[in-house]
């Protein structure tokens, strides 16, 4: 199967005073269409920045990263926006809903940047909380849901305009493990059904049984990439 994302070299170096941080110091792998990758590692080891970098969210230092054959990287930050709209979806820990729209209004959000028609995203939105289990909260507020329903109103906004591939940045964080466990079994189920490539940065070990691949940080390098059988999958605090 042909790689569908490729990365080279790449280094995420910031400066803090007189003070260099090599956040990623030299990564480099390839991502195939579909696969539900896990990206792991204790606190500082560089995860969330290799997400936001395969996201376009945070330029690298140096290193290429190509999606389905596109060289990312020189694309302007008007084209990197149009991509990501376009290709990507996101879903953060802080679930990053708007307090004064409804559940509905909230999903609607990331096609409405797009300049969708609008019945058409609001039928897609109110088809989209059905699915995630919330087909009667759609006129509820943030402050009327739950944790973990305000996650799954993040993962139907992630999804409403079709993207290719699923960021997730420590999704659950914020959530118990009863609805962390929801959470994962609905990405599961939207990776297999949709033939999504899902991205998971999470710091929890029983995270990765959901993952077909775990690519572990340590110290902003790849210390292990592995695909989950019968591995140590004990994630040093």
């Amino acid at each position: 199967m042909d790689d569908y994302i490729s990365a080279e070299g790449l280094r995420k170096v910031y400066t803090m005073g007189m003070v260099e941080v090599r956040a990623i110091n030299g990564v480099s792998f390839s991502i195939r269409k579909g696969d539900f990758v896990g990206i792991t590692g204790s606190s500082g080891s560089g995860k969330s920045t290799l997400l936001h970098m395969l996201g376009l969210l945070d330029p690298p230092s140096e290193g290429t990263i190509a999606i389905d054959g596109t060289d990312v990287i020189p694309l302007s930050e008007a084209e990197k926006g149009v991509f990501r709209l376009s290709r990507f979806g996101f879903i953060f820990q802080d679930y990053a809903l708007v307090p004064e729209l409804t559940a509905e209004e909230n999903v609607s959000l990331v096609a409405m940047a797009r300049g969708d028609n609008a019945d058409s995203y609001a039928r897609r939105a109110r088809e989209l909380l059905s699915r995630v289990g919330l087909g009667d909260r759609t006129t509820h507020l943030p402050s009327e849901l739950s944790g973990g329903e305000q996650q799954r109103v993040a993962i139907a906004r992630a999804l409403i305009n079709k993207p290719e591939i699923l960021f997730a940045d420590e999704p659950c964080a914020n959530l118990d493990s009863t609805n962390s466990r929801a959470v994962l079994d609905l990405f599961r189920e939207i990776n297999r059904t949709m033939n999504l490539t899902v991205i998971m940065v999470s710091h929890e070990s029983w995270h990765i049984e959901y993952c077909d691949r775990v690519v572990r940080l340590h110290d902003g390098k790849i210390e292990e990439d592995f695909r989950p059988e019968k591995r140590d999958l004990t994630i040093t605090p």
